[in-house]
């Protein structure tokens, strides 16, 4: 570990890893996408957008680890004569270094005394994105004479798509070639490679050019055989080997039909140093080359790594931390960072329908180990990419303690999502805007602003006529609105809404004196249509072949108007806040399980374990998502009593559900199931004609039925309790009796059901610990977890599940699966780090600070853990697995919500449950910090609050901050005009707690001391 970053020496012998650079090229940049492993010299693959972008092509993490060596870049020396491949094999005078925004490699060869270090990062702030590699070859001995060829061996031309490649990629070839231009080497298909009969041209390529720093002389060499002669396996260079350079680059090199390479080639007489930097990238057309050879040079590019490293830095210091340990420090930059790279990071625009956060540098995980996902970074300025519903929510979920500004912009884009039927689509695709201004711009603006579009599509456009980017952007987003995009994806995931109740619980925890105004206020929530009907049971329970009855084929596509529910005049449907939240508890409620339980999975997809993918079959439901549902149904009641003679605004087919629901009395019969579900089919249906129009309702007539909904939820989870020791996640049930609905058909009608419980799972209890107010209760949970096969023994962490041997294939591909890898019985960082988080929040503090020393990747032995241990991993393998060498090894590189549990510990540790409140109408802000003495440095810690406010605790008697005798005794703020007020005890109230909340408070400085000494 070194400051800002973590050292790993003879990597190449080290367990295998996978990890990627940022991309982030700042808001004004165009990133791109690289993949590293800790072989050859790292970088696996990179390029533009997606997979189908690709310079150096994609290869999955098991595939990286063998062919990065030998595909990826080489560097070849003849040092008078002697040759030598850098990084070709593993040695221990190899190093690698891993920065939150840069990677460099080492090598000291002390036989020929000359050193290599090789640093890649990339190009930020410039309209086309790159990567940069910088070479510094550094010369111990006397002067003499080096032949150097440095590049990398296979580079794709721009338009050959990933699937193509990897199916005819000896057919491809054929349109391949190199051209020079500029000083540049450009990769380009001579033509469309579409088996059609309109053909195009093609204009667009991969570029790649070389700057040295005292403008040595060099050659390009684009054909592999001239440097590896017949060896087409790339593995000895015996041309190069055996010829001098200078006669070498004398033979002709073929630039067509064969996948090139891409080399600089040196021959010079060293003294010290030789640096030189290439750059690499994609360009739409020729006439970047020429802007390139005009404006850049080596220093140039040079000052690129500390531009870099500056964007990176300015991100990550709003959660600029210092306590005892630099490790955690450090970490927690990496998590925030991370974080973004998940959730995206918002830049806030006033827009014609109030403030909206713009997220920018998001990205869907589709990393080297995660090969299945199809990532997306849109190659733009205000870069955003795309994610899932689940992913990018949750990753937002704490966006208010760094930009309370956005207040409840989150709210709204992900809750316009939910749709009538308590579903939501998958796939986030971000946000565009449409212009609504009378404003007339030149003729390429007004194309660009006639049709949805991004601050990216603009910003590029803006630029290019000469015009100031970053005013001009905002007046034109200031009258535009805000278009959320998204589309269904692939399915119905249980558990998507439970995450809304956390952003709409940041929102009340630093607005409270206008969360009722959020809530029954504006009528602004559009409704969303994916346009896939859920089946009724008749027609999705069937039975099987071989006897079973299983839930099968539950959608169904449906045609749509819009991809938002319109009424009869084609306006699309609005309704307020707490009518979604409505919309959204009674869908949820009507499908409880037969047993009135776990809500159902009922759509084809599971809850939060995706390997779980069998669980719809077998009737499955989840007692998770039911403890979630019943925390929102507490707070929606809370908001009925508060607000019961404002207006809740609903569907007409949604009150017509909550009227049938109300008639249908609560009993432990089958009856009670069935009729629920046949109120929820007819509202189903309903919904398909069309005949949608908005109705409202007084809050207080809806109380009635939310309380009933509450006491069932309480019965279920009451029930589920009592089933095992340890609460269960999931539960499945049997058909024991059934009808044929139809002769001629297999679908049939179940009678009655034996219930089933599913091996116990992390998910419920970790859910379930955070929702409970009494200590003695936490414990027993806590430790009935610890002595369950859900804690392993030998490292000290937590699992997804105990054994799953002898469970049926039916429960999904999770029972294929090995046990200790991916869902299967490993310790997923997000599902253990939700548990840390519930041990923390129910007052176990002891204990969570007991935890995290084995269970917080920082705090690992990094030797085990096979990584940079400020960097998290999806899964860690535990003890059960089958291979030891991978026993405490993080797989699966660090797009997680494990940031979005770390953030919220971080929040929870340094400023306690709620920082504001109302009390006698005023705003209170309380700060309750819940330390344990050993993070504190020289009896202080800090951190920041609201990106901008340097928040200080001096523990004057250095004990723990959460010990029964342990008190606040004064809060001293000092605001941005060095204004300082002083407050005894842990309450600021007033003028001074709105003035935190709109940051125009610099410094908070907080005193703790026993309580005998106050």
């Amino acid at each position: 570990m070194f400051s800002n970053g973590y050292e790993i020496k003879d990597y190449q012998s080290k367990k295998t890893f996978s990890s990627f650079l940022s991309g982030i090229a700042g808001t004004m940049g165009v990133p791109i996408w690289s993949f590293y492993v800790n072989r050859g010299q790292a970088i696996s693959s990179f390029g533009s957008k997606d997979k189908n972008g690709a310079i150096m092509e994609f290869f999955p993490a098991n595939s990286s680890y063998l062919h990065t060596q030998r595909l990826g870049f080489r560097t070849f020396i003849k040092v008078e004569g002697i040759f030598y491949e850098f990084f070709s094999k593993a040695n221990k005078n190899q190093t690698m270094q891993i920065y939150r925004d840069k990677l460099v490699i080492e090598e000291i060869n002390n036989d020929l005394s000359i050193k290599i270090k090789i640093t890649y990062f990339t190009l930020s702030n410039e309209k086309n994105g790159g990567l940069i590699r910088k070479v510094q070859l550094e010369n111990f001995g006397k002067k003499r004479k080096i032949e150097l060829i440095d590049g990398l061996a296979q580079i794709l031309s721009a338009g050959i798509d990933y699937g193509g490649f990897k199916a005819i990629s000896n057919l491809l070839q054929s349109w391949m070639q190199v051209d020079m231009i500029n000083n540049s080497l450009f990769y380009k298909l001579r033509g469309t490679t579409n088996d059609t009969s309109q053909m195009g041209t093609i204009v667009d390529g991969n570029f790649y050019q070389t700057f040295s720093k005292n403008n040595e002389h060099f050659k390009y060499i684009y054909d592999n055989k001239l440097i590896f002669s017949y060896d087409t396996g790339l593995e000895t260079p015996y041309s190069f080997i055996e010829k001098d350079l200078d006669v070498l680059l004398k033979d002709t090199q073929s630039s067509v039909n064969q996948i090139p390479a891409a080399y600089s080639a040196f021959s010079i007489d060293l003294e010290k140093k030789l640096e030189f930097i290439t750059l690499i990238g994609y360009a739409s057309d020729t006439l970047f080359l020429k802007h390139l050879n005009q404006k850049y040079n080596f220093e140039y590019l040079n000052g690129k790594e500390t531009e870099n490293e500056r964007i990176h830095d300015e991100l990550v210091n709003v959660i600029k931390t210092e306590t005892s340990s630099s490790l955690f420090d450090e970490y927690m930059k990496q998590n925030y960072l991370d974080n973004i790279l998940r959730g995206g990071m918002p830049l806030i625009f006033e827009t014609k329908e109030g403030i909206v956060g713009y997220h920018i540098y998001s990205r869907k995980h589709g990393d080297l180990e995660r090969d299945y996902n199809f990532f997306s970074i849109e190659p733009k300025y205000y870069s955003q990419g795309n994610g899932n519903f689940r992913d990018v929510l949750q990753n937002r979920r704490n966006d208010l303690y760094f930009h309370p500004e956005l207040k409840d912009s989150n709210l709204f884009q992900f809750a316009s999502l939910i749709q009538a039927d308590g579903y939501n689509p998958l796939s986030i695709e971000g946000l565009k805007f449409n212009y609504l201004g009378n404003e007339k711009y030149s003729e390429r603006i007004m194309n660009v602003l006639s049709n949805e579009f991004t601050p990216g599509d603009l910003a590029m456009i803006l630029e290019l006529d000469g015009i100031n980017v970053e005013d001009t952007l905002t007046e034109i987003i200031k009258n535009s609105k805000a278009i959320v995009k998204a589309n269904f994806g692939e399915g119905y995931w249980g558990d998507h809404f439970t995450y809304l109740d956390d952003v709409i619980d940041s929102v009340e925890n630093i607005y409270p004196d206008e969360i009722d105004n959020i809530v029954f206020g504006e009528i602004k929530y559009a409704i969303y249509n994916s346009g896939i009907y859920v089946k009724p049971r008749d027609l999705k329970y069937v039975l099987t072949n071989d006897g079973k009855i299983r839930q099968y084929n539950a959608l169904e596509h449906v045609e749509k108007r819009s991809d938002w529910l319109l009424d009869a005049n084609g306006e699309i449907i609005k309704v307020n806040l707490i009518g979604k939240l409505i919309t959204l508890i009674l869908n949820k409620y009507a499908h409880l399980d037969p047993f009135n339980i776990g809500i159902s999975y009922e759509a084809d997809k599971p809850g939060w374990n995706d390997a779980m993918n069998g669980l719809p079959g077998i009737f499955s439901s989840g007692i998770s998502e039911t403890i979630e549902l019943l925390k929102i149904v507490k707070r929606v009641e809370r908001y009925l009593e508060n607000n019961n003679d404002k207006n809740v605004y609903i569907l007409n087919d949604t009150l017509k559900l909550f009227e049938d629901l109300s008639n249908i009395k609560y009993s432990e019969s089958l009856d009670f199931w069935n009729n629920r579900m046949n109120a929820l089919e007819k509202y189903r249906k309903n919904l398909l004609d069309n005949k949608l129009e908005v109705e409202n309702i007084k809050a207080k007539n809806l109380i009635d039925l939310i309380k009933i909904i509450r006491n069932v939820l309480e019965i279920g989870i009451s029930k589920a309790k009592k089933i095992e020791e340890i609460i269960p996640t999931y539960l499945s049930y049997e058909v024991i009796d059934y009808e044929l609905i139809d002769k001629n058909s297999s679908f049939i009608r179940a009678l009655s059901f034996r219930q089933k419980p599913i091996p116990t799972f992390l998910e419920a209890p970790a859910r379930l610990l955070k929702t409970i107010d009494n200590i003695e209760t936490s414990k027993n949970i806590y430790k009935n977890i610890k002595n369950s096969e859900l804690y392993d023994q030998k490292f000290k962490f937590y699992k997804t599940s105990i054994d799953l041997t002898n469970e049926s294939p039916e429960i999904g591909r999770i029972e294929a699966f090995t046990k200790g890898w991916l869902e299967r019985e490993s310790n997923f960082l997000h599902m253990t780090y939700k548990y840390l988080y519930s041990i923390l929040k129910s007052g176990l503090y002891e204990e969570y600070y007991d935890e995290i020393k084995t269970n917080y990747t920082c705090f690992m032995d990094p030797e085990i853990y096979g990584r940079s241990p400020i960097e998290n991993s999806s899964f860690i393998a535990p003890s059960n697995n089958p291979d030891k060498r991978k026993h405490g090894q993080g797989f699966v590189s660090r797009l997680s919500g494990s940031t979005a549990e770390m953030l919220s510990m971080w929040s929870y540790m340094f400023f306690g449950p709620k920082l504001f409140s109302i009390d006698n109408n005023e705003l209170v802000f309380t700060i309750n910090p819940k330390l344990s003495k050993e993070f504190f440095k020289d009896k202080r810690v800090s951190t920041m609050l609201f990106s901008t406010i340097n928040v200080e605790i001096i523990n004057e008697d250095l004990i723990d901050t959460f010990s029964e005798n342990a008190r606040i005794t004064k809060v001293i703020l000092t605001d941005i005009n060095n204004v300082t007020k002083e407050f005894y005890g842990n309450r600021v109230t007033n003028e001074w707690a709105l003035k935190i909340r709109q940051k125009s408070i610099y410094k908070i400085k907080v005193i703790i001391s026993k309580e005998e000494n106050k």
